[in-house]
């Protein structure tokens, strides 16, 4: 479920920064000279800015065109938390000194473009000063206190308005925004976000709405790109959640979904990091899965000798099926073992699992884990491909729970053992004994059923490494045996002491 926060995460990033640097937009004092601080404002050559959250400012090749527009180029804030000034280079059209220039009536508008601050890229902002302080631009206004604003960002145009209230400034932001992360898998295009609560000095107290998805929010600015804070989603129907991701997942189409899901979390931005506690009940899903899977002959896509997805066709009535009895007892105990410990309890997915690969992941900014149970597993073998991307979770997790439901554990793992990738064209538990040791399932060794177990994470890879290539993962077998419960300690005392001999390769 830390994948379903992340959308609040992504939406977080674009909406409360905004909150608070609207107000260091506003305009409060103009000055025709010089560049001065006056208490917490930023005042350059022709501007000063009320309450400007950026600290110290570093324009190396920002230039002043006196033609009534300030312009800032490439303007870099190294350091938010201390505001120490800027740097500008004035050039007027005429020779006229930067103390006989006009003042405000004259100041026709402001500009800045790639404005980054501690490395992130924030909304620029331009527009028309006139002398009552009123900002008129393309989708701007100021008058007094209130300011509304359209600002073009990389998630989509942001309508955001900015008015006195009796504890702080009420702040309201809205979009219709395509949020994009490499690890989505993809673009939520057209997706309504809205945020809206009150900035009283760096604190901000409200919502932020996905979609009809409300998760309320309290924060704390400490520079222009530093927030961090926290969030509660009350009890919110799963249906509602997965609506957001609509476009990416379209399951949705025939998917009955029951259940709901609440949690709490931390946030922080710049970069982004999320925390999430969640909390699921009475999930629930129906429409997705084909009797045809409970016992009989089934077609799935599986990976050929170079890699490409091709259908192919198992079941029972195939001579080439291994029933689960057939399998022994070694060779489920190790897999079971090496990817899903709680298999036999869970129903369907694993929270704690889920949210120890996302913080995996967070530490290698990819997705480099993850945390499926085996249902997850045969979910993706069955209907998915192998790529890795939130998009792909989330569509698997409904599949997952649905063969729980039909099918149960036992014939769950009957279908795993049966189709999943062990080599290059090498799919099942019957094959792979065969393949690596000229053995039916039955009669592995420990060692050679935990070898198994041990490759399916990466099995062409360990083909070519480990079985081609002779340099078996000890370790990692090691682990496996000794996380084999029923496993006898005898025959794992011998097995950790044997080496494992596979059949040449072909």
């Amino acid at each position: 479920m830390r994948r379903i926060g992340t959308i609040f995460g992504l939406t977080l990033l674009v909406l409360v920064p905004l909150a608070f640097l609207l107000p260091s937009f506003v305009p409060t004092v103009v000055r025709a000279h010089g560049v001065a601080v006056v208490g917490a404002r930023w005042c350059g050559s022709g501007l000063c800015l009320g309450r400007a959250s950026v600290g110290r400012i570093t324009a190396a090749g920002a230039e002043l065109r006196w033609d009534g527009v300030l312009m800032l180029h490439d303007v870099h804030v190294a350091d938010p938390t201390a505001l120490k000034g800027a740097a500008a280079r004035a050039q007027p059209e005429a020779d006229t000194s930067m103390n006989e220039l006009p003042s405000i009536p004259y100041v026709r508008g402001v500009e800045v473009d790639s404005l980054v601050v501690e490395g992130t890229p924030l909304p620029v902002l331009s527009g028309t000063l006139l002398p009552r302080r009123h900002l008129v631009g393309e989708g701007a206004r100021v008058d007094g206190d209130e300011a509304e604003l359209t600002l073009d960002t990389e998630y989509g145009e942001v309508s955001v308005h900015v008015s006195p209230g009796e504890h702080g400034r009420i702040v309201s932001a809205e979009c219709m925004c395509t949020l994009k992360h490499e690890s989505l898998g993809g673009e939520l295009s057209d997706r309504h976000v809205s945020a809206s609560g009150v900035l009283d000095g760096d604190n901000f107290t409200g919502e932020v709405v996905v979609e009809g998805v409300r998760a309320a929010v309290t924060a704390h600015v400490g520079g222009a790109t530093s927030v961090s804070g926290r969030f509660t989603l009350e009890e919110t129907p799963i249906a509602h959640v997965y609506g957001v991701f609509e476009p990416m997942v379209p399951e949705l189409a025939k998917a009955e979904i029951r259940g709901t899901l609440s949690a709490t979390g931390r946030f922080t931005l710049g970069p982004l990091s999320l925390h999430v506690d969640p909390k699921v009940s009475g999930f629930a899903v129906e429409g997705l899965v084909s009797p045809a899977y409970r016992y009989g002959v089934f077609t799935w896509m599986g990976r050929d000798a170079e890699g490409g997805y091709v259908p192919r066709t198992s079941g029972d009535d195939d001579p080439e099926w291994v029933a689960l009895p057939a399998m022994g007892e070694l060779l489920p105990m190790a897999v079971i073992a090496a990817e899903d410990a709680t298999f036999l309890q869970h129903p369907g997915f694993d929270l704690e699992g889920m949210l120890a690969a996302a913080a995996d992941n967070d530490k290698a900014d990819a997705v480099v884990r993850g945390g499926s149970t085996l249902s997850q597993q045969l979910a993706k073998n069955l209907f998915l491909t192998g790529e890795r991307s939130y998009s792909r979770k989330l569509r698997e997790l409904l599949y997952a729970v649905e063969l729980e439901r039909e099918l149960g554990k036992s014939r769950i793992l009957e279908l795993y053992l049966n189709i999943v990738e062990w080599g290059p064209n090498v799919h099942g538990g019957g094959a792979a004994s065969q393949a690596y040791f000229l053995k039916s399932p039955r009669g592995l060794l420990p060692e050679e059923a935990a070898f198994l177990a041990s490759i399916l994470r990466n099995p062409r890879g360990a083909w070519a490494r480990e079985y081609t290539g002779g340099r078996v993962n000890g370790r990692r077998l090691a682990w496996i045996l000794d996380n084999m419960t029923g496993l006898d300690p005898m025959l794992r005392r011998e097995a950790l002491d044997r080496e494992v001999h596979f059949v040449p390769p072909p």
